[in-house]
């Protein structure tokens, strides 16, 4: 049965409204282009899912960052300025950076999506000599419903399947890092709005309401062989509160794995105007740092992040 929607509910769903325009908004001038685009990482349902790919720049062996959209599930492309601002100074700082497609709801509801992330995980780790990069040091990267996909697809770390004609399916989707961005760990804790319907209502009627809040909430995943976390949103977020993080952080830690938050102080749901706080944190900086570290890569930082311009 779905639960009733809420004042909240309403109220968010307005607001997500607003949030997308805002974040279109902010990043309408901004240019950002590819190095190849439309890149093909499999096909699902008779639907290529296809990525874009940001060169790294430097020599050697580099690590892969996986840049998964936002869009409240429905919405949003591998070119979404909130989330693909990432690459601006990841590719510099000597990452391999893929932008991801994926199926959306209502069409492709809950659990689609979560098995287009770990197809793109088994396809770079199985192709990542192609790009000269190493398919040991995976880190996925998202935000809003991309930070939820990064947080499920990181704590499932699905096992390859060994009798799988697709050479790319016999590779697991585990992942050596993960990075999310004003991301949901729980479905159970934060009311039910319009996006999250279209996601998981064929499986609450399946399921039960209870049963499927449950099934598709990342934290229900949370074992001691999950990868280092690192979480990143604002305490005034609209949509997705703080405690979401700090639930998913002590979650983690009780079982022994690393997880790390960022605190944005004022800051609103998405990155376009984090920049124009006062005395925002230098979270680009502090989020690569830690990529550095977690993945043992010595990539320079700064270049792309952008400029800071209090209001």
């Amino acid at each position: 049965m779905n639960r009733p929607r809420s004042p909240f509910s309403r109220f968010a769903q307005a607001g997500l409204r607003i949030i997308a325009a805002v974040a279109g908004a902010a990043f309408a001038a901004d240019v950002r282009t590819p190095t190849q685009e439309g890149l093909v990482y499999g096909e699902a349902d008779g639907v290529q899912l296809t990525m874009d790919y940001y060169a790294p720049k430097g020599t050697g062996l580099h690590p892969i960052a996986i840049i998964i959209h936002g869009g409240g599930y429905q919405r949003g492309d591998s070119k979404s300025g909130s989330e693909a601002y990432c690459a601006d100074f990841l590719a510099p700082a000597g990452y391999a950076v893929f932008s991801i497609n994926y199926r959306l709801a209502p069409k492709y509801p809950y659990p689609y999506m979560v098995s287009d992330v770990e197809r793109s995980v088994r396809y770079l780790r199985h192709n990542a000599a192609k790009w000269q990069a190493d398919p040991g040091r995976i880190v996925l990267v998202g935000g809003s419903a991309g930070g939820f996909l990064s947080n499920m697809a990181g704590l499932r770390g699905g096992a390859g399947d060994p009798a799988a004609k697709d050479p790319v399916d016999r590779e697991n989707a585990r992942v050596q890092a993960v990075v999310t961005l004003f991301a949901q760990s729980s479905f159970a804790t934060v009311p039910l709005n319009a996006d999250v319907h279209a996601l998981l209502d064929p499986l609450i009627q399946q399921k039960g309401e209870a049963a499927a809040l449950r099934e598709a909430s990342p934290i229900t995943y949370v074992s001691r062989n999950a990868p280092p976390f690192l979480q990143i949103l604002g305490d005034q977020d609209e949509y997705i509160p703080f405690s979401e993080a700090t639930n998913l952080q002590s979650a983690l830690r009780h079982v022994g794995v690393t997880c790390q938050i960022i605190r944005i102080p004022n800051g609103k749901h998405g990155t376009g105007g984090w920049h124009k706080l006062p005395n925002v944190p230098d979270w680009e900086h502090q989020m690569v740092e830690w990529m550095n570290a977690t993945l043992h890569h010595s990539g320079p930082i700064g270049e792309g992040i952008r400029k800071r311009s209090p209001e």
